[in-house]
Order: C-alpha cells, then sequence, then structure tokens
C-alpha cells in the first residue's frame, strides 16, 4: 500500500492553540469596542446636535436638557419635542410628575419659545392643558345633575372650573365628573377626571381637577373647513320671470361638504329661507366652479345676510379639489401661526 501520510492534517501543539484563540478573541473584542465607540459618538454627536438646535430655538441649556433626558424616559425622538406639541407635552408631564416641586413659570417659558402656548382653531387639542381660559363647559355628577361651568383659571397641574350656574351642585370631592365643552371652529370634547379639592372664591363654587391627555373628540362637522375671502355669483330662482337671477356675494369659509356665503342688503334685500336651492359660481385657485346648493343656516348681519349651504350632487373630483385646497390652506396657516410665535 502506498503510505497516505502526506494527507494528515498537521497537529497544533497547545500552546499554538492557544495563541489562535487569544488571537481571535481579541480581535472580536476589538470589533465590539469599536462597535461600541462608534454607538458612544453616534450618541454624542445626536446630543450635540439636539443641543444646538434648542439653543437656536431660544432654549436654555437647563431647559435643553429636561427635553433630552425626558424624551429618552418616555423612548421618544427628543428632536419632535423640538417640532411637535404632543410629544413636547408628554415629556413636560412626565418632568413634573417626577419633580412636583419644580418651576412651573420654566415649562411656560419652554412652551411659549417652541410656540406651543397656542394652538390654531382647526388643530385638536392635544390635552385639558389646550383649553382657553373662560372656556364655558357643562359639568355632568355621578347623581346626573348638569350645571354650567367656566374655565376660571389653570397651572402645570390643575384647572379651576367656576359653577356659574344659578343652581349649585353638592361637594363633589372625590367624586368622578364628566366635562363636555364645544370649541369653536373645531369640535365637541369630553373628558372624566376625579374633584380634587371644592373651594369658594368670591362667593362663586371653583372645582379643582388635574389636568389630562384623555380628552374624546367629536367633529362637529364631516368635513375641515377654512376662512376665505372669496367673490362668488349666487344663483337664485325667480319663480315669477321664470329665470335665475345672479347675485354678487363673497364665501367666507368653504369646506368639501359646503360653504358659508355672505350677501350685502344692497345687493339682495330680501333673505333666503332654509332649504331654498341656489347654485354657486367662483374661481378657486385658477379653476372655475358651478355647484348646485341648498340653504342650511342663516346668519344675519349688520350689512348682509350670510347663509350656511351645503352641495348638492357635486362631483367627486370636486369634491376632492376642494378638500385638497382646505388641508392645504390649513398647512399654511398653521406654519404661519408657529412661524409668528416661535
Amino acid at each position: 500500500m502506498r503510505d497516505l501520510s502526506f494527507l494528515r492534517i498537521p497537529r497544533a501543539d497547545s500552546s499554538t492553540i492557544f495563541l489562535f484563540i487569544l488571537i481571535l478573541t481579541v480581535f472580536i473584542l476589538f470589533l465590539i469596542l469599536v462597535g461600541l465607540l462608534r454607538e458612544y459618538l453616534k450618541k454624542v454627536n445626536i446630543k450635540k446636535s439636539f443641543f444646538k438646535e434648542a439653543l437656536e430655538r431660544g432654549l436654555t441649556e437647563e431647559e435643553a436638557q429636561i427635553l433630552w433626558e425626558y424624551s429618552l424616559k418616555l423612548g421618544r425622538d427628543p428632536f419632535l419635542t423640538l417640532e411637535f406639541k404632543s410629544p413636547f407635552e408628554k415629556v413636560v408631564d412626565l418632568f413634573l410628575k417626577e419633580n412636583p416641586q419644580a418651576d412651573e413659570s420654566l415649562i411656560q417659558d419652554m412652551r411659549m419659545k417652541l410656540g406651543f402656548d397656542y394652538l390654531p382653531p382647526f388643530v385638536p387639542l392635544v390635552s385639558t392643558k389646550d383649553i382657553e381660559l373662560f372656556q364655558p363647559a357643562k359639568l355632568y355628577t355621578p347623581n346626573k345633575g348638569s350645571y354650567e361651568i367656566a374655565l376660571f383659571d389653570k397651572d402645570e397641574k390643575y384647572m379651576y372650573w367656576a359653577v356659574i350656574d344659578k343652581k349649585q351642585p353638592p361637594n363633589l370631592e372625590g367624586s368622578k365628573v364628566t366635562i363636555s365643552f364645544i370649541r369653536k371652529g373645531d369640535g365637541i370634547y369630553k373628558f372624566e377626571s376625579v374633584v380634587e379639592k371644592v373651594f369658594f372664591e368670591n362667593g362663586r363654587m371653583i372645582i379643582q381637577v388635574p389636568h389630562t391627555f384623555e380628552l374624546t373628540r367629536y367633529q362637529r362637522r364631516e368635513y375641515a373647513r377654512v376662512e376665505v375671502e372669496i367673490p362668488a355669483d349666487v344663483g337664485i330662482y325667480n319663480k315669477e320671470e321664470d329665470k335665475v337671477e345672479w347675485i354678487k356675494g363673497e364665501i367666507i369659509d368653504i369646506s368639501a361638504g359646503g360653504a358659508k356665503v355672505c350677501i350685502p342688503h344692497q345687493n339682495f334685500p330680501q333673505e333666503l329661507n332654509p332649504y331654498t336651492e341656489i347654485t354657486l359660481k367662483f374661481n378657486l385657485k385658477g379653476r372655475e366652479l358651478k355647484l348646485k346648493a341648498t340653504v342650511v343656516n342663516i346668519y344675519k348681519r349688520r350689512t348682509s345676510t350670510c347663509y350656511g349651504v351645503k352641495y348638492e350632487d357635486i362631483k367627486p373630483e370636486q369634491q376632492k379639489f376642494i378638500h385638497d385646497f382646505v388641508r392645504e390652506e390649513q398647512k399654511k396657516l398653521a406654519q404661519l401661526v408657529f412661524k409668528n410665535r416661535g
């Protein structure tokens, strides 16, 4: 037989094996350390970028540190707190819960610098902190009573609702109540809360309840709308003459479902009745529209009468065109508001 010993794999001694394992281990540890170092440097650079942007927006180092630290605790991107109100409010809410003795003016100052102290009517509320002072509302108690109230004051932790009803509710401390209100240009809101304290100020009962993010919103209208100033021709059918009479008017708000059009008394002294059918002709972004509509609401003014109208048999492409216009205008208005207040 032939000698096949030359095919055998040479045997390594124990020192060679140990050296190989050591080199392999050092190489793997080196790769791990490089990865960790890269991750660390990435986080350092992200933090530097965040602080740079925060300071450019007028925040102090302390304010930026609060947003950075508590964003990470919530598992959120810190940059979102500089751009959007909702993540900002949730981050500062956690900060206040963990630091109950914190200076509330610090949060209010941050909110103002970032332009989050005001919400346009078409932007939904984020939390009860966004409810405007003197907002009227209804208070519903456990015994099925209802009372007229108004937001008397608020801070970063509580709302203070004054009872403005002629009748006074029973002592509600510790009771779970429901508060409902209508926000003009937005919708109906409702939230539940436990009354923490009841006291009297200048003879009025004040109900103290904590803030909440748990707001239920009911949109009053099917379609969002935006205020405009669009000249329009209003076609009104004249039965006596058996023809359409065209009157000059102005559309003052518009949505994909309807519009509000005002007609000066000097152009048309009569008042249209509800359910009157009309025709609207107007130009929207260079496109001529001619839509049939029905009067559903009437708003009397000193020099004009305005009519809320609902489109009838509107074509899908026309409705989408108006819807896209409204969305675009709302976006422009929101950007303008936050830019001017930033």
